[in-house]
């Protein structure tokens, strides 16, 4: 319930409902709490990763991961770059 219990991880998933302003307000937690470095990836399936990243000083550190249903049988995972993603 504590953003602060994520500031040392290396990769955060959000999932959160399918809301821009949601989203946006997560990630700029996610921003002022993370580590230098760390992944903070969004699981949506439809909303634009650059808008999402916008949300934080820190686009380059931010990407898409969806999830393919049911994830115990498809066991597949779609990385999404957005437009500032970092190589790395």
């Amino acid at each position: 319930s504590s953003y602060d219990a994520l500031a040392d991880l290396d990769l955060v998933v959000e999932a959160v409902f399918e809301s821009p302003s949601l989203k946006a307000e997560v990630f700029g937690k996610l921003d002022a709490t993370c580590r230098p470095g760390a992944i903070l990836a969004t699981n949506t399936s439809y909303q634009d990763v650059d808008r999402i990243a916008a949300a934080t000083g820190r686009p380059r550190d931010v990407v898409g991961m969806h999830y393919f249903s049911p994830a115990n049988v498809m066991k597949l995972l779609e990385v999404v770059r957005g437009a500032k993603t970092a190589p790395d």
